[in-house]
């Protein structure tokens, strides 16, 4: 079973917040927005959870030196909350593409499709099958390199299946103490011990050029599946181009 790359990128407090229990989110320097746009620049598709959609309320749309022609604006969102009144919706290009459960409503199908999204069907039960997602992704769209933005459910489910290739956060100088975290498994149990966690290589440290925040990248070694073997991912460090372009 094929997928494409996948990514994880984050960006969050010392103690691994990604938003505050008021649900604050505000932690990116300039530098490291453009570092997102860099990535989403290496990749073929975007992907977020329903829940990040919902809170934040993104269009997904900027990007930074595009190496790919494609580009699609992906959302987990598996009984279809999202309404078309959604930013995300505002312009129909790049491509949406809806990742759902079969069993979602019929009508919000039909509502969503007319919002100009494409409908992924992958599981059922209130849960959406990542792992076939990612293969119908590869297979259907092409995608290759997959850049997973949030929040900490999608990030941790891809975790727990061992469908992600290597994992980004940017360290803020802030602490929170409560709030959403960068891996939040919803059951309250997640990995329990270090064997159960995935095995990670450290492959960059970076300051960001604005001196306050750190960028660490891992590569995951111990993924379920290999990813497809034509990708193109980024270079693990990206500081002397996000120096230039932060000048």
């Amino acid at each position: 079973m094929t997928r494409p790359y996948t990514i994880i990128f984050s960006t969050m407090t010392v103690d691994g917040r990604i938003a505050s229990s008021s649900g604050y989110s505000m932690l990116s320097c300039s530098c490291d927005k453009l570092r997102l746009y860099l990535l989403r620049g290496f990749a073929d598709a975007v992907m977020v959870g329903a829940n990040t959609v919902l809170v934040d309320n993104p269009r997904l749309v900027r990007r930074v030196n595009p190496r790919t022609s494609q580009y699609y604006r992906i959302v987990v969102d598996c009984r279809l909350r999202l309404e078309p009144s959604l930013r995300l919706f505002s312009t129909q290009h790049p491509p949406i593409i809806i990742v759902a459960c079969s069993d979602a409503p019929e009508e919000k199908k039909r509502l969503l499709k007319q919002a100009g999204a494409e409908i992924l069907e992958a599981g059922e039960g209130g849960a959406v099958d990542l792992t076939d997602a990612l293969n119908k992704l590869y297979r259907i769209y092409g995608i290759r390199v997959l850049l997973v933005e949030g929040g900490g459910m999608l990030n941790y489910s891809l975790v727990k299946h061992r469908v992600v290739d290597e994992i980004r956060v940017t360290v803020t100088p802030y602490v929170f103490a409560a709030g959403r975290s960068v891996f939040h498994d919803p059951t309250d149990k997640g990995f329990t011990n270090t064997s159960e966690s995935p095995k990670l290589r450290l492959a960059c440290v970076e300051m960001c050029p604005c001196g306050r925040c750190v960028h660490i990248a891992y590569k995951v070694e111990d993924t379920a599946t290999p990813p497809t073997s034509n990708a193109s991912p980024p270079p693990p460090c990206l500081s002397k181009e996000l120096e230039r372009l932060c000048r």
